[in-house]
């Protein structure tokens, strides 16, 4: 049975996002939206699912004596995230600053055993903010992730996902349908510590007023477990990334954060994870706090 806590913050986000979505008071005048519709490159291209950075790396492992379900529902998700992202003077030809913030949440849950279909909803109430003017707005996508684990150390899944920005801003108004092919390996953790990787080849179609060519990306990931106890792992990690042509806001850039997982003995994992952006050319800063949970059956 679905906990009852669950639906009590999702009614009130739903509540939230809805409103920002319907708010005419602070709506960008015809004239302001003309002049920020030009920019260099793609804003959904940095987040590409305006999800944790981590969440390509993390799986969370089930304590060993949680016993498996016989039920098609296997894992039920339940993610919290905050994001910034800054953009310095070169991101708009009118040389302006823009900020973007996410207050956003993710639903998901597993079906099946081996193989097994992920399936996320990520929704984010939006704060857009171009050369002093304020506008609100939401982000909402949904991610399917079919995948299959060759063994304990080694699997591979396609990831299909669609991401939809609403601004008044035609900057921040946008969407982004993607492909990616992902294969993943995980070392033993017979030592109190072993690394995992994840190698990603990605199709991504934009769809905005301009720079809305497909682009491919490739991403490279690599983190390490600290197992500090039976319940505690330290997972701090980097992802590389490079992208083709002219779509994307930049063609390559690193992302790099840490995460603590807390594993009870008990159904329930969860953890605390700060990532950042770094070697961007357009974002002067950019910021990711989350809390994830993961729930077994």
């Amino acid at each position: 049975m679905k906990p009852p806590f669950l639906s009590l913050p999702l009614a009130f986000f739903l509540l939230i996002s809805l409103g920002f979505l319907g708010s005419t008071s602070r709506a960008i005048s015809t004239h302001a939206q003309s002049h920020y519709t030009a920019r260099n490159g793609n804003v959904s291209g940095y987040y590409l699912g305006f999800r944790s950075l981590s969440e390509g790396m993390r799986n969370l492992r089930r304590p060993k004596d949680i016993p498996v379900s016989n039920d098609l529902m296997k894992n039920l998700y339940l993610d919290f995230l905050y994001a910034k992202q800054e953009f310095n003077e070169d991101w708009l030809p009118s040389g302006e600053i823009a900020e973007h913030e996410l207050y956003g949440i993710t639903l998901g849950f597993t079906l099946g055993d081996n193989p097994n279909l992920d399936i996320r909803i990520p929704i984010a109430a939006a704060d857009f903010d171009v050369g002093g003017l304020d506008d609100t707005g939401a982000v909402m996508g949904i991610e399917f992730f079919p995948n299959y684990r060759i063994n304990q150390y080694v699997a591979w899944g396609v990831k299909v996902a669609y991401t939809e920005s609403f601004s008044d801003f035609p900057v921040f108004d946008e969407s982004m349908s993607s492909a990616a092919f992902m294969v993943s390996a995980e070392s033993s953790e017979a030592y109190g510590m072993n690394w995992s990787g994840r190698l990603s080849i990605g199709r991504y179609f934009p769809s905005n007023d301009i720079n809305d060519d497909a682009f491919w990306l490739y991403r490279a990931s690599l983190g390490l477990h600290y197992h500090l106890h039976k319940n505690f792992t330290l997972f701090p990690f980097m992802r590389y990334n490079i992208s083709t042509g002219e779509s994307l806001i930049d063609s390559s850039w690193v992302d790099i954060g840490t995460e603590f997982i807390f594993m009870p003995n008990s159904p329930w994992n969860f953890s605390l994870g700060i990532a950042g952006v770094g070697h961007h050319n357009y974002i002067e800063h950019g910021l990711e706090f989350y809390f994830a949970s993961q729930r077994h059956f």
